[in-house]
Formats: C-alpha cells, structure tokens, sequence
C-alpha cells in the first residue's frame, strides 16, 4: 500500500541531497533500475515487500544487490525505507523525485499518441511544436495507438491537444448530434 504523502517527503529529502551534491541524473536512473527491478522480477518484489521476510535479510539482500550499483545517496536511502519497513514506497518515491527533477528543471512531461510510430523528425516537430506552445523544455513519451486512425494526440499537465483522425470524427458526431438536438 502506497502513501503518495510519505513517498513526497523522502523523495523531497532525496532530491535536495542530490541536487546539493549534483548527483540528480545518477539517483533519478538508479531509481529507474531499482524499480524496473520490482517490475519484472516477481520474485525480488515479492521477496521485498514480504511482511514475513526480517528487516535484517532485506537489508543485507539489497546490499548485495546494489551497493556497487548505485550511487551512495540512493543506497542510503534505500537502507532508511528498508529500517523504516517503507520499502511499499520505493514505486512512488521514484515518481515523486522524477516529478521533482521535471519541476525544478521546468521541464513537462508529455504523452505523444499516433496511429503508426513515428520518426525521429516527426517526433523532433512535435515535441519542438509542443514547446512552443507551453514556452517550456518537453520530455516526451511517445505511443502508438492504431485507434486513433491518423495524426497525433498530445497529453500533458491537464491539456489535450488531439489533431487525430479519430478526435476529428468524435467531435463531428458531437456537433451532428447537437445540432439534431436543436432542432428538435
């Protein structure tokens, strides 16, 4: 069970320390693995987040694992979540520092969706159209959708901007639809 507020405190405790020791890329990409590690090895979570394995084995595990892994500052506070039995954070607080990173850095997070992929210079358009239009950096995600039909829809923050195909028929259907319904 995640608490998305103590996930925040230790990510805002572990990005300060980074960024104090400019260490943020480094503890950012060993949460990264840390985390890909809990999400394709069954194992490893279940093993970590086991309430019935002692403080100590996980501990001693981790420090097997990781300690010539990642960067000093991560192990420590992988150590901290492990003795303050937190380690059902570990998830959030790699969102909540990544969240962090994206803020300080003023950067946004977007979610590029197109019918078939597209290529490096379609991708370098958007994103670069993107950022002209929110006067920020763009860190993109993009995504492939065939239901979409053709064009790009781009997420970010809470705006949409949908230039597909499929949001052009939607929203005709809405407007036949309304028009039906005046008239009636």
């Amino acid at each position: 069970m995640q608490d998305r507020r103590v996930a925040r405190r230790y990510a805002a405790a572990l990005f300060a320390t980074a960024l104090r020791y400019d260490v943020v890329k480094s503890v950012e990409e060993d949460l990264a693995g840390i985390v890909g590690l809990l999400s394709h090895d069954k194992g490893f979570r279940g093993f970590l987040l086991s309430p019935y394995v002692g403080r100590e084995e996980k501990l001693k595990i981790a420090e097997k694992l990781f300690s010539d892994r990642v960067t000093a500052l991560t192990m420590q506070a992988l150590r901290l979540m492990l003795e303050k039995r937190r380690e059902g954070e570990v998830e959030a607080l790699r969102e909540e520092f990544v969240t962090l990173r994206r803020r300080h850095d003023g950067v946004i997070f977007a979610t590029v969706s197109s019918a078939e992929a597209l290529d490096k210079d379609q991708q370098k358009q958007v994103v670069a159209k993107v950022g002209l239009i929110t006067g920020k950096a763009i860190e993109p995600h993009f995504l492939v959708d065939p239901r979409l039909i053709g064009g790009v829809k781009v997420a970010f923050e809470n705006i949409v901007l949908d230039g597909t195909l499929r949001g052009s028929l939607n929203l005709l259907g809405d407007r036949l639809r309304h028009d039906v319904l005046m008239q009636t």
